[in-house]
């Protein structure tokens, strides 16, 4: 895969805007600072344990349903309301995302819908696109990595498929801490491989106006 970029908040805003313009995702490495990562993770934990995450849905309103075979993580969505103060600097930070991929790109982002995701061991989402059938709002996934010292064979990778329908042409990606993988979302079909121990992530969307 393309080697993971190192950068800071302003050159990786502008990197992640060409790259969307260009090849249509990115990876940036150190995208969130590890003393934030390391908050957000062990925040995480404690409200998992605490029973406050669901098991993900496939659809949307009427059309949603739960279907383990195909993906069997566990969400809790964010809501700025009541947003703790880590998950505020996160969303900050992805709100001057949008405002710079605006900017450049000219995608009339309106709004982020962001959530946080755990993949107990032994969790998987199969392939699928970020898009609800008939409701092409989402135009800019972001997923950033909350896990600590995540090592070969641990699982987890988020398959990158380039071409819809080929299954020998994509990229593997690591959910490293802090790492953030940035692509779009009407474009790239994609999958968690099955995870070997906890993985963590923010998985959010850029929307445009209905």
């Amino acid at each position: 895969m393309n080697q993971p970029l190192y950068l800071t908040e302003s050159d990786a805003d502008e990197t992640i805007a060409m790259a969307l313009g260009s090849q249509g995702w990115i990876v940036i490495d150190e995208f969130l600072s590890q003393s934030l990562v390391q908050q957000l993770r062990e925040e995480s934990r404690e409200t998992f344990a605490q029973g406050q995450f669901h098991v993900a849905g496939l659809g949307h309103g009427n059309d949603r349903v739960i279907d383990t075979q195909i993906r069997n993580d566990r969400v809790k969505w964010l809501d700025v309301e009541t947003a703790t103060s880590a998950q505020s600097a996160y969303l900050a930070r992805l709100e001057a995302l949008r405002l710079n991929l605006n900017r450049s790109l000219q995608l009339g982002l309106f709004e982020l819908e962001c959530m946080l995701a755990v993949y107990p061991a032994g969790s998987f989402y199969k392939r699928h696109r970020d898009q609800f059938r008939g409701i092409g709002l989402r135009t800019v996934s972001v997923i950033t990595y909350l896990n600590a010292d995540w090592e070969p064979g641990n699982g987890g990778e988020l398959r990158l498929y380039h071409q819809p329908g080929d299954d020998t042409q994509f990229q593997d990606i690591a959910p490293l801490g802090g790492r953030l993988v940035c692509f779009l979302s009407e474009e790239f079909e994609h999958e968690v491989l099955t995870a070997k121990r906890e993985r963590l992530s923010l998985t959010g969307w850029f929307k445009q106006r209905p």
